[in-house]
């Protein structure tokens, strides 16, 4: 009876064990560089791929008759390297030249086509210098009465 009890512990334990590796072998991928992506899918295309890269000019974004945003990205760290991306969706909020983004989708001749896009946060808040003028150029309008 205790030979039996023990052996189906150690059963559950390993099923349990494989289940978990299973699980997670599936949702965890490597990030590639931008010059990774271009070393290893040289000769061939590269499927489900996830890229972290600083997002470089030129940038451009058309909404008619379809959402398409085109652009490049370059290793964070400098270095070489530099892969074109198309992604067809609503460009998010903070994206612009200069910010890293994580990238998943195909890497299919040559450039990368996006099934999704993040951008990083900056890893510092800077607040505003009073009385200058923002970033985006828009100036909040005077208070009436005032």
């Amino acid at each position: 009876m205790g030979k039996v009890f023990i052996s189906l512990v150690i059963a559950f334990i390993v099923c349990g064990g494989a289940l978990v590796y299973q699980a997670t072998r599936g949702t965890s991928s490597l990030v590639l560089s931008p010059s990774e992506v271009l070393s290893k899918g040289s000769s061939r295309d590269l499927k489900r791929i996830r890229v972290g890269g600083r997002v470089v000019e030129p940038i451009t974004y058309q909404t008619e008759p379809q959402m398409v945003l085109s652009f490049s990205v370059k290793n964070p760290e400098g270095g070489e390297g530099v892969v074109p991306v198309v992604y067809r969706g609503l460009k998010p909020d903070m994206f612009a030249a200069g910010r890293d983004v994580l990238i998943d989708g195909d890497y299919i001749g040559g450039s990368i086509q996006a099934a999704k896009l993040q951008t990083q946060c900056p890893s510092k808040y800077e607040p505003a210098v009073p009385g200058a003028a923002p970033a985006d150029g828009f100036q909040p309008a005077q208070m009436m009465g005032q």
